[in-house]
Parts: structure tokens; C-alpha cells; sequence
């Protein structure tokens, strides 16, 4: 049986209307070694994301490696596991998970019930459990879950662990930061910083690969487990080329069972590792990874069933009414205030946390930390005018903004059920702890808060 879905807002991105799920239970055929289902109506070729899955009755060693397989078995499932490799389909089921058990109890266990998505749905997949309870059924419920919608891949990001640093610190050495405007205006003070500071950043981006972090990546992968990897691809290749040849088979399951052992070690090790060095300050991070993260919630607002118009109620929703009238006037330095002094910057950067979340920019307070070490004047010379102006350019504002839904609510169809926190740039973080140390120490001094008094 083929359901075939279709939506005019796309199921997995815009592009994709269509969605096809092929359930299919396969019987003996009228040979010993078919199934009453053939494998070109399981696994069809077609364009659109595709799940196929059902009681297809076939064992084979990629779902089940433990198992003994007879000739037999091996010639049925074969073509089955050939034609879903020729086309892209992978399988879902976690190797060796049962998905029947027989009611007398006689007969050995297995996994029957597989589920196979095509290379345009695959990218979408999230998890194979079988948490639910039992029907009453020899079969076991088994859950599919699949990810929220994405419509862009993630962007690359810098890899801070292979950076250049001989080169990058030779260079900031080298960089000239540009004096401010001599009649600074809001405009010409937010043009100044924002050549001066992207100057600096390309410095970074000349002397450190990028990365592309993507939803496969696992910490605990090793070059161990590429070889294994590598080496059961192989004998599985070998062993279909000859399926007759018992000492091939033998080679492809062990091969398989030492690259899934494998893999299970190394995730313990990875989780022995981590509990062992953890802190109170990654105690929720264990929490987490230990109970797992709750399903995300997408917003379903009335009126609002494309992201754009999702996007625009929120932002309706979480900043009302019409911004000010941007004015451009000639900035004047306040009297009161005190020159920037270059212990400030080194307080200010050293309460930053090396762990905290980064804005659009992408750079850690790790670098600004070295950069400070290597050129302190860089640092100086960029926020001493914005200090001496009392000016918050729109360059430091840019920041990212995530929305979060708030737990326990009883539905999620309205804007108040989310909240929205704004990841700002760690550079405008540094002005900020600078001119809250500023703050503090007036409001100790004189009891009073005056802002012009620091700028």
C-alpha cells in the first residue's frame, strides 16, 4: 500500500509538495527464495522524499548481525538490500533490535519489521526507538522520528582549533587601526568601526580553516572506527560478489560485528570520559544528554503558515510598535567622563567566559583574549572613542535572535508561548561589561546612577 501526501507549503522544504509512504507486508512467493512483494515495488525510483517499510519477512545480516543465516535466507534478502543500496536507501533500524517476537515462545526472535528512507528523507531522520507499549501484537510498535523543517543547511563556521596563531599574531601586530572621524557623526562613528573591526576580523578568517558542523557529526568517531568501517564495506562487497562462499559470509559478519562492537565502546568510553571530568558547570549538560532533549515545538500560529509570516508575527509579537526615527547628530565627548584606561579592557575580558554562546560573528572570547595579549592597543583604539561619545554603534547590535517555547504551556498556537533570547557579538560584550564596571563603581561612590557621568 502507497499513501501519497501532498501540501502547496512543502514537507521538508518549500520545493518538496510531495511525500510517499509504500507499507508493505511480503509473503513466501512461489519459489522458496521470493516474497510475494518484489524489491522494485518496494524501493521505487522516484524524486520525492520516500519512506518504505513494513513486514517485508526477509533476515539479513545488516539488520540482524547476529543472527545464523542459511543460504536461503541469504538469496531472499539480497535483492531487497541490493536494489535499497543502488538507489540510496538506507535502514533505519538500530542492528540487532528485535521487532517480532513469536507467542509460543518456540521460535527465535527477529527483526522483520524494517524501514527504509530514500537519500531526499534521510537528511531529515532523527531517531529509531521502540518506547511504545505493547498491542497485544507479536510485531512491536517501532516510532520514527524525523526533525523539524530545515530550508537552508547549517553555514560554515570557523574551526578556532586549527588556527595559525604564529601567522595571525604576526599579522595583528602588523594591522593599523585607523583614527575616528574628526567631527564624528552616529553614521561616521558606525562607518569607522565597522572597516576598523572588520579589518581586524579578516585577519582571523585569512589565518583559520572553516568547518561545516553538520548532524552526522559524533565526538566519539575515531580513525578506529573509519578503518572498520572501511574494512566491512569491503568484506561486504566480497561476500556479494560470491553469496555461495561460506567463508566470505563469515569474514562480512565478523567484520560487521567487530565495527558495531566498536562503536558501542567508543560511546561508552566517549560517556565515561565526560562523566568523569564533569563539573557543576556541566552538570545540565549531562542531564541532558542522559535524558535526552524534548522534541522541538515548531510554532503553529493562526494566520501564519509559511515561515515568513511566522517570522513576522513573532517579531510583532516580541517588539510592538514602530521604531524611532533614526537621527544623525554630531556626537560631543562628555566632559565628565574618564578616558578608556587599558585596565578596564583586561577586567572586562577576563570575566568573559570562554564557554559563552557567540553571536553572528562566530568568534570566541578565547580569541579576543589572545588578541588583547598580542596587540592590546587594537582593542583600546576601537572602543576609546565609544566611550569618549557615549555612542553604541548599530555595527555592535547585530546579533542573533532564537526563539524558544516555554515548557508546561498547554498549547503552542500563540506568539506568548515562545520566548526569544538575542545572542549578541562577544566584541559588543566587552563594551558592555566595560560600562556596567562603570556603573557599579558610580552607583558605590555616590549612591546615585548618572549615565553621562560614564559615558
Amino acid at each position: 500500500m502507497a499513501l501519497a501526501l501532498f501540501t502547496p507549503n512543502g514537507f521538508f522544504n518549500p520545493s518538496t509538495t510531495g511525500f510517499t509512504i509504500i507499507n508493505s507486508y511480503s509473503t513466501k512467493g512461489r519459489a522458496n527464495n521470493t516474497r510475494s512483494v518484489p524489491p522494485d515495488i518496494v524501493f521505487p525510483s522516484s524524486p520525492l522524499p520516500t519512506l518504505s517499510l513494513g513486514d517485508l519477512n526477509i533476515h539479513h545480516p545488516t539488520a540482524d548481525p547476529l543472527r545464523t543465516f542459511n543460504e536461503d535466507e541469504i538469496a531472499t534478502s539480497t535483492p531487497y538490500f541490493d536494489r535499497a543500496t543502488d538507489l540510496g536507501f538506507s535502514l533505519l533500524n538500530t542492528p540487532g533490535v528485535f521487532t517480532w517476537f513469536s507467542m509460543s515462545l518456540i521460535r527465535r526472535p527477529g527483526v522483520l519489521d524494517l524501514a527504509f528512507p530514500c537519500p531526499h528523507l534521510s537528511q531529515y531522520f532523527s531517531e529509531w526507538s521502540d518506547p511504545l507499549p505493547s498491542t497485544g501484537s507479536d510485531h512491536i510498535l517501532i516510532l520514527l522520528s524525523f526533525e523539524a523543517p530545515l530550508f537552508r543547511a547549517p553555514p560554515p563556521t570557523p574551526n578556532w582549533d586549527l588556527s595559525d596563531w604564529a601567522a595571525l599574531d604576526t599579522s595583528l601586530k602588523a594591522t593599523v587601526i585607523s583614527p575616528p572621524p574628526p567631527l564624528p557623526t552616529t553614521s561616521s562613528v558606525d562607518i569607522w568601526l565597522s572597516t576598523n573591526l572588520r579589518q581586524v576580523r579578516c585577519q582571523f578568517g585569512l589565518h583559520t580553516p572553516m568547518k561545516r558542523v553538520t548532524f552526522r557529526s559524533k565526538p566519539c568517531w575515531s580513525e578506529l572506527l573509519s578503518v572498520l568501517r572501511k574494512a566491512y564495506n569491503s568484506a561486504l562487497r566480497s561476500s556479494k560478489q560470491d553469496r555461495f562462499d561460506a567463508s566470505l559470509l563469515a569474514s562480512a559478519r565478523a567484520a560487521r560485528s567487530a565495527y558495531f562492537k566498536a562503536i558501542k565502546k567508543a560511546k561508552r568510553t566517549r560517556w565515561s570520559s565526560f562523566l568523569a571530568s564533569a563539573t557543576p558547570q556541566t552538570f545540565w549538560t549531562a542531564k541532558r544528554f542522559a535524558i535526552g532533549r524534548p522534541p522541538p515545538r515548531f510554532p503553529h500560529l493562526p494566520g501564519a503558515s509559511t515561515p515568513p509570516e511566522l517570522n513576522q508575527a513573532l517579531l510583532d509579537h516580541f517588539f510592538p510598535g514602530d521604531p524611532a526615527e533614526f537621527t544623525d547628530p554630531i556626537l560631543l565627548p562628555f566632559r565628565e567622563c574618564l578616558p578608556l584606561a587599558p585596565d578596564e579592557i583586561s577586567r572586562a575580558i577576563a570575566r568573559s567566559s570562554p564557554s559563552s554562546a557567540l553571536g553572528p560573528d562566530a568568534i570566541p572570547n578565547s580569541v579576543w583574549k589572545r588578541v588583547h595579549r598580542v596587540a592590546p592597543h587594537h582593542i583600546h583604539d576601537l572602543l576609546a572613542p565609544l566611550v569618549t561619545y557615549g555612542s553604541h554603534p548599530l555595527t555592535l547590535k547585530k546579533a542573533d535572535g532564537i526563539v524558544l517555547d516555554k515548557p508546561g504551556k498547554p498549547s503552542y498556537d500563540s506568539p506568548s508561548s515562545f520566548c526569544g533570547i538575542v545572542l549578541l557579538q562577544t566584541f559588543s560584550k566587552i563594551l558592555e561589561r566595560i560600562m556596567n564596571s562603570r556603573l557599579s563603581g558610580v552607583a558605590r561612590a555616590t549612591g546615585l546612577l548618572n549615565p553621562h557621568q560614564c559615558g
